[in-house]
């Protein structure tokens, strides 16, 4: 058993330390050994900046960036959110776990700093580990302060004592990061000033913040890490009022203009100071961001968003004598950051939050960091090649009408010789089918507006009302399981989309040309399973010209989620041609954190008319689209609306995350009560929407008789759900029946939180 544990704890561990080692070497950044000038002078260093004025802001931030001699400690109340989310390639963001930590962080000159967790909680849309998992060390940055920042070393083994340190070695838990305001900042930096950017006031005093922009120098060669990315500092003094960018070894920079990477892992950060006392910058909000993404694979990113908010300071609140302020008035002291627990029962009855579940990392984004990203992802620069494709399924995917498809795609941003300007491709081959499929398209984005223009062959899946992480039957069909009907459609076409202020709203119109066609079920079974595959259902073959608008409020919210918010979405597509229709759409969603109690709600309604409608635009319900206890698609219509609701309540019991060995946390189990109402309607009013059900396909019964395999639903359709959920709601267990009729309960284990 001791074995068996041991190897679990290894595979575990090997999952997470290939991005904890990159996200704690940001989240342990702290002040540390300041050599002395003189040992640094010697490197005669050639300034890069031609700017007088910004070589004096320069050197008189370097100067107060010393530590002052009268700052002696603090402790302070930080709260942190972890939300673990999952990025499309559009841009659109689903946050599948949030986990929020509770605490104390205590510093002192003396060369101690402390992080006690006493409060935690969460939310996860399917099991996983707990962050604090991976978050095994105080993660946060004590003070900017310095000539050297620190981060977390990598070599995971030292700390667990399987690895003795070499007699003469630092014992330090960090390795040195450059600050780019040390004396000898000139050797590894180039600057360039923005402009002030705001005026803060403080009492009486009024802050200019002035922007600098921070970039290695063209001939570094050295071996070290570095900074890359803004400095905000306070004009009239300047003190460092905020750090932005990422940490980056100067061999990495070394790159080309032609890309392939397989994987690609960026750490970004973004350190705010407050003014304490009327004289001490030290934190008031430190958010760190790793950034995983396969860009061969898609441009989706996996990223893991750890924001700390600073709500109180006390300032000074400890008495350190002569000796030790003297002794570390050079800070040469390393500090070891050490991570202490409350007990179970102080953690669990931890109610004194200031901040509720998802406020503290709500309104961010991913592209919040484009303008300091390495050159992969900045908007600026040479024209740059990429082996890259824009979706996962566009390198791979499996259903019952391709089988396999294989492809590839391309990515070339044109950049400074075309501003905003990015022409992607991507081409592959189904091989059951023995068709080529692909697309190409060129996009413009200039400020908050984008112009694309089209055209492709892609085989489009008819389903309606679908989650934004439902992305296609691979998995299941690979065990001959593809609950999704499929349109062969080649299309071009032209769009313009306007985006909000802080993504809070967009709005897309597209006008263009498509050609639908039938494609048959060519497989009987996928590669696992012993089901068969249903027939492909009906098409109508023809070309139009398509006219479509999209209208999003929130887009970043959805049901399917953990992130709480509202949001809603409106649609409209108009065909004209050998197929005519037209049909909207609208959805609205709201999740609710009260206390222990959790609130979600989706609506969706739906019409599609004209005079002969295509099947393929019809909507269709049934087991795998919103109505559980019913057929796949049993019911179909020209018309229909799903209501789905959950209500949670997690219980006061068992909400301590879960110590499994010394690094791996699972949630706590935190039982809770859900329930849960899933209803559908559809209807068909006119004798073309009626006509369209039945060329979606017929059947014959055991008697012989004829029937369509879908129909209305003669009245709203529901079912019921009440039973407990585990692992904060990621795992339901409970029973289920219909309401519409009399049924019996059925027993009913579902996992993630669908509703």
């Amino acid at each position: 058993m001791k074995i068996a544990a041991r190897w679990t704890e290894r595979l575990v561990q090997c999952l997470f330390t290939f991005f904890a080692c990159l996200s704690l070497c940001l989240t342990s950044s702290r002040t540390s050994a300041q050599a002395q000038p003189s040992q640094l002078a010697s490197s005669k260093p050639a300034r890069t900046h031609s700017d007088s004025a910004l070589a004096a802001l320069l050197q008189s931030a370097s100067d107060q960036n010393r530590l002052p001699r009268d700052l002696l400690s603090y402790t302070a109340n930080v709260e942190t959110e972890i939300a673990i989310v999952l990025r499309r390639e559009e841009g659109t963001e689903t946050v599948v776990s949030l986990e929020q930590i509770a605490g104390t962080a205590r510093w002192t000159r003396a060369g101690t700093f402390e992080q006690h967790l006493t409060g935690q909680r969460s939310q996860q849309l399917s099991v996983s580990v707990s962050a604090l998992t991976f978050l095994n060390q105080a993660w946060l940055s004590p003070t900017l302060y310095g000539n050297r920042l620190r981060t977390r070393v990598s070599d995971q083994s030292n700390r667990n004592g399987r690895r003795p340190v070499r007699a003469g070695a630092s014992r330090s838990d960090t390795v040195q990061i450059i600050h780019p305001l040390a004396v000898d900042r000139d050797r590894y930096y180039a600057y360039s000033r923005g402009d002030t950017l705001v005026t803060l006031s403080s009492g009486a005093r009024r802050i200019p913040i002035v922007r600098v922009h921070v970039e290695p120098r063209a001939d570094l060669n050295d071996s070290v890490t570095i900074f890359v990315g803004d400095m905000d500092l306070d004009a009239s003094r300047g003190t460092l009022v905020r750090l932005r960018g990422h940490f980056v070894r100067v061999r990495d920079l070394k790159g080309s203009r032609f890309g392939f990477k397989l994987a690609d892992a960026i750490a970004y950060l973004d350190f705010e100071n407050a003014e304490r006392e009327a004289k001490y910058w030290l934190p008031t909000v430190q958010r760190i961001e790793l950034q995983i993404s396969a860009p061969v694979l898609g441009e989706g990113r996996y990223i893991v968003r750890i924001v700390t908010r600073f709500p109180t300071m006390a300032v000074n609140d400890t008495t350190l004598d002569s000796a030790t302020i003297a002794r570390t008035d050079s800070m040469r002291t390393v500090l070891r950051r050490r991570l202490t627990y409350a007990s179970s029962d102080s953690m669990v009855k931890y109610a004194d939050w200031n901040y509720a579940l998802g406020a503290i990392t709500g309104g961010m984004h991913s592209d919040d960091f484009n303008d300091i990203a390495p050159d992969r992802l900045r908007p600026t620069g040479k024209p740059r090649f990429d082996i890259a494709a824009a979706r996962a399924a566009d390198v791979v995917h499996y259903n019952r009408i391709e089988g396999l498809y294989t492809g590839m795609g391309a990515k070339l941003s044109l950049r400074d010789l075309a501003p905003g300007v990015i022409v992607r491709g991507n081409v592959g081959w189904a091989w059951t089918e023995k068709t080529v499929r692909g697309r190409i398209s060129i996009d413009r984005t200039r400020g908050l507006w984008s112009t694309t223009a089209r055209a492709g062959r892609s085989l489009d899946i008819t389903n309606d009302f679908r989650n934004v992480l439902d992305s296609g039957a691979t998995l299941g069909a690979l065990g001959s399981n593809d609950p999704y009907d499929y349109v062969d459609r080649k299309s071009a076409s032209v769009g313009i989309a306007r985006a909000s202020f802080a993504r809070r709203a967009s709005l897309r119109l597209d006008y263009g040309v498509a050609d639908d066609r039938y494609e048959p079920t060519r497989l009987e079974h996928g590669l696992f399973g012993s089901g068969t595959f249903a027939p492909n259902r009906g098409v109508d073959e023809g070309s139009y010209r398509r006219f479509a608008t999209t209208v999003e409020w929130h887009p970043n919210v959805n049901a399917e989620a953990v992130q709480p918010g509202y949001s809603a979405r409106a649609y409209y597509e108009r065909g004209d041609g050998t197929l005519t229709y037209q049909r909207a759409e609208f959805r609205v969603v709201a999740r609710e954190i009260k206390g222990p109690f959790t609130w979600i709600v989706r609506g969706d309604a739906g019409e599609v008319f004209g005079r002969d409608i295509p099947p393929q635009q019809l909507f269709e319900l049934g087991r795998g689209q919103n109505l559980p206890g019913y057929d796949n698609k049993e019911f179909a219509g020209s018309r229909a609306a799903v209501l789905r609701t959950n209500v949670l309540y997690t219980s006061p019991f068992f909400r301590n995350p879960i110590r499994l060995s010394r690094r791996i946390w699972i949630p706590a189990v935190a039982p809770g009560l859900s329930a849960g109402i899933q209803s559908g309607w559809t209807d068909a009013r006119t004798d073309a929407a009626r006509a369209s059900i039945s060329r979606l396909g017929q059947t014959t019964d055991s008697l012989g008789i004829t029937r369509d395999i879908s129909r209305v639903t003669d009245g709203v359709r529901a079912t019921t759900s009440f039973g407990l959920r585990f692992f904060s709601g990621a795992i339901f267990a409970g029973w289920a029946r219909a309401i519409d009729h009399p049924a019996k309960w059925k027993f009913v284990i579902s996992g993630g939180r669908t509703l």
